[in-house]
């Protein structure tokens, strides 16, 4: 565990299922995605679509592949090294201080006792 100014830092990762879930579903957003550009690229381009479609579609598209690329590429990075690759990061205060600690978390003072009799 990593330390900072006296607090630590966690890392939250991924299991390695679900990374192999998600490299399934990448690869299938990576297919669709070429085939969704071939196919409605024949349509634009056949029904002489205006430009400002045929570039605000490619805009998208773009846009789609690169976003599948880097979660394909982060998930199979995680799956390949030892401890994965983090996700984010927290950090973890390592206490409290002592005027907080003596406070209720709804804002009054502790009491003594439960009011379990």
């Amino acid at each position: 565990m990593k330390s900072v100014n006296g607090n630590s830092i966690i890392s939250i990762r991924p299991g390695k299922a679900v990374s192999a879930g998600s490299l399934i579903g990448m690869i299938f957003m990576i297919l669709f995605g070429a085939g969704f550009t071939v196919i409605v690229t024949n349509v634009l381009f056949t029904n002489d679509a205006p430009l400002g479609v045929v570039i605000l579609f490619f805009i998208f598209m773009i846009g789609w592949m690169g976003a599948a690329i880097f979660m394909l590429v982060y998930h199979v990075l995680n799956l390949k090294r030892a401890h994965g690759v983090p996700l984010f990061e927290v950090e973890i205060a390592k206490g409290f201080p002592e005027e907080a600690a003596a406070q209720d978390p709804a804002g009054g003072p502790r009491r003594r006792d439960d009011g379990n009799k």
